[in-house]
């Protein structure tokens, strides 16, 4: 219940608003008790405005966060189809009308589950429930997938139409952040993402926010604390379709927080000594000697050949962030 309630001790002077007072006893004092709390809280929040909870920075984006369907700025429509497993596009307009009326089956087979990469026609889906398509006009369009029934998140590239895996594994569902495939979801339901196309964020298993950075070359998952993201705004496009944008504090991982959260622990970067098993030492014997055993690495040796390594995504483009003073 809400109370409505305007109180002007001036007219309670008068014996006519004594009595028409008498009855509104009650939600008076209730009014002035809500008064109180207001002002009790505004002091509370001008007390703690500057407090920053251990290890966070305090990063905020705002990110569109569509459900099933999404506008791009063109004005097409994207849907995906969690029952027939597809990924539909509705142009702004057709041969008869001169609106959004008839789709086309841009990815995956209709009625065929499944998860295979590669061609957007050839590839599969099971059971996708939500998308986002990048708007930053520098940068070739993306659109990112919530493949739910595959446990992981894809992405689409606009210009070549090849369909990738960002992070998540179909063979196993469950929650871990870690790089890439190695991270585990389960069930991701929809999918925010910030203008530029850097920071991915994903509706898991219905209660856990998940945070993709975007920009490393290997995409890396995290966990975040629960409000973390906030609803901003939201809207209609289409008389039908609505859009929402979150805000969303990247850094504010459940892991920092104390939360127990199954973290995936990579060997890469441990070089081990394999050529022979007394010693690691340099050996003098020609056959053994580490200037020319394949097997024995130097640290820097081998870091120079990971670097040669191309992206993990054929399809991703590379992403230069801009400096930190603009």
């Amino acid at each position: 219940m809400v109370l409505d309630v305007v109180f002007r001790p001036e007219l309670y002077k008068t014996s006519s608003a004594r009595f028409l007072y008498k009855d509104m006893a009650v939600p008076i004092v209730l009014h002035l008790l809500l008064l109180w709390q207001a002002h009790a809280q505004t002091a509370a929040n001008q007390n703690n405005q500057n407090f920053q909870p251990p290890g966070f920075q305090n990063r905020y984006y705002q990110v569109l966060w569509p459900a099933q369907t999404v506008v791009d700025e063109t004005g097409q429509i994207w849907i995906v189809d969690a029952r027939y497993h597809q990924v539909l596009l509705m142009k702004t307009t057709s041969r008869y009308v001169s609106w959004p009326a008839f789709y086309t089956e841009y990815a995956g087979t209709r009625g065929l589950s499944g998860y295979v990469d590669g061609s957007r026609l050839k590839a599969r889906f099971n059971a996708p429930s939500g998308l986002v398509i990048s708007t930053d006009p520098r940068r070739p369009r993306r659109i990112y997938i919530a493949d739910s029934g595959n446990h992981c998140i894809r992405v689409v590239a606009y210009e070549s139409g090849r369909i990738a895996t960002v992070a998540g594994s179909p063979v196993t569902k469950g929650w871990r952040d870690g790089p890439g495939q190695e991270a585990k979801f389960e069930q991701p339901s929809s999918l925010g993402m910030d203008p530029e196309g850097l920071h991915l964020f994903v509706l898991d298993n219905f209660r856990r926010i998940r945070y993709i950075q975007l920009y490393l070359k290997k995409k890396t998952v995290s966990t975040l604390v629960g409000g973390a993201c906030r609803a901003v705004a939201r809207w209609t496009v289409y008389e039908s379709i609505v859009q929402r944008r979150v805000g969303c504090h990247p850094d504010w991982s459940a892991t920092l927080a104390g939360e127990q959260v199954d973290v995936y622990v990579s060997g890469e970067g441990i070089f081990k000594c394999t050529g022979h098993q007394a010693t690691c030492a340099p050996r003098n014997h020609p056959a053994l000697a580490d200037r020319v055993s394949t097997q024995l690495l130097s640290k820097a040796y081998a870091q120079s050949l990971l670097e040669g390594i191309p992206p993990e995504d054929p399809y991703d483009m590379p992403l230069v962030l801009p400096p930190a003073s603009q």
